[in-house]
Formats: C-alpha cells, structure tokens, sequence
C-alpha cells in the first residue's frame, strides 16, 4: 500500500489535480449535446438548395453567409447568401 507520505509531495498533489481536471473535463465534452442549428442557418441552407445548388460548405460572416455550392451543371460557386436565404452574389470558386 501507498504511505500517507507520498500525498504531501507537491508534485503528487499537482499531477492528481491535473489528471482529476483532465478527466473531468473529457466527461463533460464526451456528455454535452451538440449545439442546436439556428433557424436562420436552416431556412437559408433550405432556401438556396430549393435553388438547385448542393451546399458544400456553409459559414456565418457578418451579414448573413457565406456558402460553397456545386450547381445542377457541376459549377463550384461561391455564394453570398443573406440570413434569409436571400442569394446576395454569386462567383465563380477557382
């Protein structure tokens, strides 16, 4: 069995706290529900698809979105896409 002793080292103690901390904060993560989709990020994925494009990357900027989509002729477009789903611009992605 372990002596009383080797729990007064300060090294001991700080690896316990660091491997207690550690595996409580892996529990936590492991636990927690992903974060639900907003409704506007869902109205407008929904709103350019019913357009015809395949999203295949979608971010949140400043107004709205910004979208990487692949059009019904295989074109990869950059899309500028307001909270509504409204299509804002459109490029061409090289």
């Amino acid at each position: 069995m372990f002596s009383k002793q080797i729990f007064r080292r300060p090294a001991v103690m700080i690896g316990l706290v660091v491997a207690f901390g550690a595996g409580a904060t892996a529990i936590a993560q492991a636990s927690s529900p992903p974060a639900p989709t907003s409704p506007s990020f869902a109205k407008a994925a929904a709103r350019v698809e019913a357009q015809g494009f395949a999203i295949l990357e979608m971010d949140r900027d400043h107004k709205g979105f910004d979208i990487e989509a692949r059009a019904s002729d295989g074109r990869r477009l950059e899309l500028d896409v307001a909270a509504d789903g409204a299509i804002l611009r459109q490029r061409l992605d090289d």
